[in-house]
């Protein structure tokens, strides 16, 4: 690997200006890039880049070394072309090791060091900044954080090293694996509670304010006024925090995922390794942990996301129509999601109506206090909600809905009743508004039959909780056409939501998937398997909830309904379970008990009854140990890798890419599966299934 490969876009500039109020100079060096974005990428030519600067500085010459970021970016991660290279070629030691050997510099200078965390200081970025002395960061939206575990590896140039020592192991070990797991990074005033940065300052870098700030913080530290921060856990301390958080990594992911594993183990023995032992030992673990197949699957996953969230695939050629006004159809839980997403994303005058007067005020109102209570958590200002719960109203009369360019329903989930709504309201709008249903299985053909205009009616499956779901399918029917369709890929992108092409079938993609894993654990049960037992079969997967988990979370009724369905279509593939049947038929809306509740089974008292009494309605060949021998996983294996594959052969979706980017970002499937289809190749389920593998990450 040579540094052409992968070409720095870093710039280094190197100043000695005078502190006020004081003799020598500091060594100001100032981290730039010319990529479009700003973003500061930590490539092997980057570091050597920077290696040579720091190495340059004279430091008898001056009483303090600065390390600042542009107005952007302190510094992002490393290349991650230069890694998926490193990955295919095992050259990744000779990477690993230049990042220690530059940030070392930084770290063994005889004078106090400081970074200026102007941007963004996430991955190699936030390695550089605890190689200093001391940290001070913007009070702007700058993201501070740790997420290579996310990406199937760990933070491979000192953080497993230099954070605990800094905040504690608990803490470090949250920022490190649980909050990199989650995708979650920490806001300034976040890191300054824990000890990760010395000050949060006001200003803007980059003004005389800000200049001011950290001059002045900088001339009080080499005066005394403050000592660089050290975490004080003794060796039990330090054991018993990695202790847990291995219990904790193990139930979440029982070994699938790579990163948290050594990650863990790097930080177990940095309470009595030396940096450099360290280092060494993270150096050979790191070439060892990027060559599994589940970090490859995670880089391939963080690249897909990266770019759809860029732009779209798929999306045709054709005039976008200008959304000027929408419409929900409905003011229940999700019509009042989905109004406050396109209130707030596309900052439009959305007009509720339902059939109940009462009913409307009260959707009005309660999508209004949704943006009262993000400003109360200081998500927003009072002012921003004030102004947003304003373009929130109730129709008074339908003309209220004459002028809306984009009409989307959100009613119960009837193929009757949403036919009804929009043979209501379609003579009402204007011939060119366009027409969505918030379906999450029923077929929008079906629902424009009646229609005067098909050609303007599309899916829009926003998925639910809308404010954490990014995934929306855009589902076209043969009749769409291509100016309604890629008006709806425009409306997504204004509404931050990465949509997805979809042909018209039954629970489009990323139900159809879960339906069809719900369809084994359900036979499973029928037949007589231990609840507990079939509901940890998936385990090895390292999904983030176990299948009763998820179905508690989506409700049974929901399933139930999508399950039924899927078996009209495809009742070769997709079978009713009696033991879900009851469970919907009962009106729960869980099966597992909560926390703290009695029960003396697996099940709440009223599933495990239902359970017992469909008991054996089905073959008893799905029952049996599956959970323990591994047949239900297996069964699972390859129903899934038979399902996208019917779904690939159907052309419902384009492309294998397209149903790994739905299930990590509509099901939240983990970074380490690829999202699914890696998974189904590596173990083995699309050859046994298909004959062939899926082979996404390859393309």
């Amino acid at each position: 690997m040579t540094e052409t490969q992968f070409p720095s876009t870093l710039t280094i500039g190197v100043d000695y200006p005078v502190l006020p109020g004081r003799e020598r100079p500091i060594a100001l060096v100032s981290l730039d890039s010319s990529d479009s974005n700003g973003l500061i990428i930590w490539g092997s030519e980057a570091l050597h880049q920077l290696r040579r600067e720091l190495t340059a500085i004279d430091t008898s010459a001056v009483e303090a070394v600065i390390v600042t970021g542009n107005t952007t970016s302190f510094g992002a991660g490393a290349n991650l072309k230069e890694i998926r290279h490193a990955q295919l070629h095992d050259v990744s030691e000779d990477y690993i090791w230049a990042g220690h050997e530059t940030f070392a510099v930084l770290a063994d200078m005889p004078v106090p060091t400081f970074s200026l965390v102007t941007g963004t200081a996430l991955g190699g970025g936030m390695e550089l900044a605890l190689h200093s002395d001391y940290r001070l960061v913007t009070s702007r939206k700058a993201q501070l954080g740790l997420p290579e575990c996310h990406l199937g590896f760990f933070p491979g140039w000192g953080g497993v090293y230099l954070l605990p020592h800094l905040v504690g192991v608990r803490a470090a070990l949250d920022i490190i694996i649980t909050d990199s797991m989650r995708g979650r990074n920490l806001k300034p005033h976040q890191a300054l509670e824990i000890g990760l940065v010395d000050a949060v300052l006001d200003g803007s870098p980059g003004t005389s304010e800000w200049d001011q700030q950290w001059q002045q913080w900088v001339v009080d530290a080499l005066e005394g006024e403050h000592e660089p921060r050290r975490s004080s856990d003794d060796d039990t301390a330090w054991q018993d925090a990695v202790d847990a958080a291995r219990a904790k990594a193990e139930g979440a992911w029982h070994g699938a995922a790579p990163g948290p594993v050594a990650a863990l183990d790097l930080v177990g023995r940095a309470r009595t390794d030396s940096r450099h032992a360290n280092a060494t030992a993270a150096v050979q673990l790191a070439s060892s942990v990027l060559r599994t197949d589940a970090a490859k699957a995670s880089l391939y996953a963080f690249e897909l996301v990266t770019a759809r969230r860029r732009a779209a695939a798929n999306v045709p050629v054709a005039p976008v129509r200008p959304i000027r006004k929408a419409a929900v159809i409905g003011a229940g839980l999700m019509a009042g999601q989905l109004a406050s997403l396109m209130a707030q994303g596309a900052r439009i005058p959305v007009v509720m109506t339902d059939l109940d007067d009462e009913r409307l005020a009260t959707g009005v109102q309660r999508t209004r206090d949704r943006f009262t209570a993000q400003a109360e958590k200081g998500r927003m200002s009072p002012e921003q909600a004030e102004k947003l719960g304003s373009l929130i109203t109730g129709a008074k009369t339908p003309e209220d809905l004459a002028d809306a360019d984009f009409v989307i329903e959100a009613v119960f989930e009837e193929l009757d009743v949403k036919k009804k709504v929009f043979a209501q309201w379609e003579p009402v709008l204007r011939d060119d508004a366009i027409l969505a249903t918030n379906t999450s299985s029923l077929s929008v053909t079906a629902m424009g039959e009646d229609l005067r205009h098909p050609e303007r009616l599309v899916g829009f499956h926003v998925f639910n909780p809308v404010e954490v779901t990014p995934l929306l399918e855009i589902v076209a029917t043969r009749a769409a056409d291509d100016s309604t369709v890629a008006t709806a890929f425009d409306l997504a992108a204004t509404l931050r939501r990465i949509a997805v092409l979809v042909k018209d079938a039954p629970s489009f993609v990323v139900n159809r998937v879960l339906t069809r894993m719900y369809d084994e654990i359900g036979r499973a049960i029928d037949a007589g398997g231990d609840p507990k037992t079939v509901d940890r079969a998936l385990a090895p997967m390292g999904l983030p909830m176990t299948p009763l988990q998820l179905l508690d979370f989506v409700g049974p009724a929901v399933l139930v309904h999508i399950t039924h369905t899927m078996h009209e279509a495809y009742p070769e593939r997709f079978t009713l379970s009696p033991w879900l049947d009851a469970v919907a038929e009962a009106g729960l809306t869980r099966v597992l008990p909560q926390r703290g509740e009695d029960s003396d089974t697996y099940l709440t008292h009223q599933a495990e009854q239902a359970r017992l009494r469909t008991r054996g309605e089905r073959a008893a060949s799905s029952a049996g140990d599956d959970g323990v021998n591994g047949q239900l996983l297996t069964r699972v294996q390859d129903a899934l890798a038979d399902e996208v594959g019917h779904m690939l052969d159907e052309s419902v979706i384009a492309s294998a890419r397209d149903v790994d980017l739905c299930m990590i970002l509509g099901a939240n499937y983990p970074f380490h599966l690829g999202g699914i289809t890696p998974y189904l190749d590596r173990c083995g389920a699309s050859e046994r299934v298909r004959g062939r593998r899926f082979d996404a990450a390859q393309d």
